[in-house]
């Protein structure tokens, strides 16, 4: 009777949450019993993104299952809207799947709860668990190759979380993690990070960082996005961070841009920053690309480089405009 409980308790035994002990690496509160994939819920912050899988077919993409041990697929934010547009409420966690190889995590991926996931082998399901817990692990993992533990981290709920990345993008040696965490502060803690990322992208010493500031500030839900990449393209002491700016303010369509950066055109010094303010004017939506770009040729007092530009870019849109200038060109040859 002791024997089979002792060999039922055997089988069941990493199906329990983790705990510290033989296994666990100094300081880290988990200990794996074996490898493989296992999974955890956990508090996430208010509007966490629904990531899933993404299937793209004719411009429009669908989630679909992910296969946790592939390396191919695209990733996305699904489930955030209902068919009416309206926003689904927030389901208030994330689902995080690990795979450990020899004591390390090979590959950490934070998704939707409701993303359904295809594995080879077995997933070791712990349940929903405390985040400290969840931390207290993942946090030791960011500097694992390929694990992908920095995002998952971002989104659990709670300052320890917030702090950590915060601590990262502001004081880490390393570079790229550094970029990758203020990224992820954008990304999902717009709110709370608001003065970081702004803190980086005009007070940090290294231009990647004050750029990689400006993109996640770009890519969030700041009210005041469109201020404060007009005053980095306007006052950044390098000109390739002022021509990024430019760029990224383009992308983001705000009605303030063409004002913005044609005034850029005219007053910054720096041949590279105008080179880069007129490729971001041919980002621009639609036809205010093409407007932007036809008002710079036609210009007889813009710099005949940015004009030359202009027409290459004005060419890339394949617009009615486009072969209008060229005809008008030539007849003016002629």
């Amino acid at each position: 009777m002791m024997r089979s409980l002792l060999l039922i308790l055997a089988v069941l035994a990493p199906l329990a949450l983790p705990a510290a002990g033989a296994g666990a690496a100094a300081g880290e509160p988990w200990a794996f019993p074996v490898d493989g994939w296992y999974t955890w819920q956990v508090a996430a912050v208010d509007n966490a993104p629904s990531w899933c899988c993404v299937d793209w077919n004719r411009g429009r993409s669908t989630a679909v299952a992910c296969d946790l041990d592939g390396n191919d697929f695209n990733f996305g934010d699904f489930g955030d809207y209902a068919d009416d547009g309206s926003r689904v409420p927030d389901v208030g966690v994330v689902q995080v799947y690990a795979l450990t190889s020899g004591g390390k995590a090979a590959r950490v991926r934070a998704m939707s709860p409701a993303c359904p996931v295809e594995s080879r082998g077995p997933i070791t399901d712990f349940g929903r668990v405390e985040p400290t817990a969840s931390l207290g692990w993942l946090k030791h993992r960011v500097r694992d190759d390929d694990s992908n533990a920095l995002p998952a981290i971002a989104v659990h709920r709670g300052p320890e979380a917030l702090a950590f990345v915060t601590d990262l993008a502001l004081h880490d040696q390393d570079t790229e993690l550094r970029e990758e965490a203020v990224f992820w502060l954008g990304q999902v803690r717009i709110a709370e990070s608001r003065a970081t990322i702004v803190e980086l992208m005009f007070g940090d010493q290294n231009p990647d960082l004050r750029a990689s500031a400006a993109f996640s500030l770009a890519e969030s839900a700041a009210p005041d996005r469109t201020e404060l990449l007009i005053r980095q393209g306007r006052e950044d002491r390098d000109p390739e961070v002022r021509g990024q700016a430019w760029f990224w303010l383009a992308q983001t369509g705000a009605p303030e841009s063409e004002a913005a950066i044609f005034a850029a055109l005219r007053q910054d010094p720096s041949s590279e920053a105008r080179e880069q303010a007129v490729f971001a004017l041919s980002e621009l939506p639609g036809q205010r690309a093409v407007d932007c770009l036809a008002k710079i040729v036609h210009d007889a007092s813009m710099d005949r480089a940015l004009r030359e530009q202009a027409l290459f870019w004005l060419v890339q849109s394949d617009s009615d405009e486009a072969y209008e200038t060229i005809d008008a060109l030539l007849s003016k040859r002629e």
